[in-house]
């Protein structure tokens, strides 16, 4: 098999694994009055953009969410179905794409030279996985008025951020800083099998993934 079609096979093999830890975090899930419930996912969407990069990591939070669509229960809760991604929450769902994508961009690339506790390398982290939050929240608070409003239940501004953004800013915030320290030790490791500068190392690691 040629290198370049072993080393296709292993982006795709990371970025259907970042999609199945996506998947694992549904059964983290705590029911709120508001219809939005506690979940971990949008930490795995987000953490997949800032280790795999934008592209990979919105192909993993898109596995995902076609996963869901099709009847597998890996929405929040252990929910599913195409009827999730346009019900209160969806826009959260979509939102995690969208996350994955931008602050994957932001973040870059993985490289093996990155080392792992340089300042600016921190600090792009760190921005990329702000506006990965903040994405979150864009699409999601607009369409979960939308649903609301739509089944006759108008929200105002303040009472729907009293169900979609308030009670999630602490538990938000703790895995905003997690996913900074995470990605900043992955990423040069992941870049060992997606991105290797040493074509020998890379087929020799390769190897060793598919004997093990």
């Amino acid at each position: 098999m040629k290198f370049t079609t072993q080393l296709s096979i292993v982006r795709s093999t990371f970025t259907a694994l970042f999609a199945a830890i996506i998947c694992i975090g549904c059964f983290i899930s705590i029911p709120l009055p508001g219809g939005v419930p506690i979940t971990i996912q949008n930490l795995f969407a987000i953490l997949a953009g800032l280790v795999l990069g934008g592209i990979q990591g919105a192909g993993a939070v898109g596995l995902f969410i076609i996963l869901g669509a099709i009847g597998v229960p890996v929405f929040s809760g252990g929910k599913s179905g195409f009827a999730h991604l346009v019900g209160q929450t969806g826009g959260f769902i979509w939102g995690y794409f969208l996350a994955a994508l931008i602050a994957g961009f932001i973040a870059g690339t993985p490289r093996t030279s990155e080392k792992k506790f340089k300042l600016s390398k921190w600090i792009i982290l760190t921005i990329a996985a702000l506006i990965g939050f903040v994405i979150n929240y864009v699409v999601g608070i607009p369409w979960f008025i939308h649903v609301m409003t739509g089944k006759g239940k108008f929200l105002t501004l303040s009472k729907a951020l009293e169900y979609t953004l308030i009670p999630f800013i602490p538990g938000d915030t703790i895995k905003f800083i997690v996913s900074i320290p995470l990605a900043a030790i992955i990423r040069p490791i992941v870049a060992r099998y997606l991105y290797p500068d040493d074509r020998k190392e890379a087929e020799e690691l390769i190897n060793d993934l598919k004997n093990n």
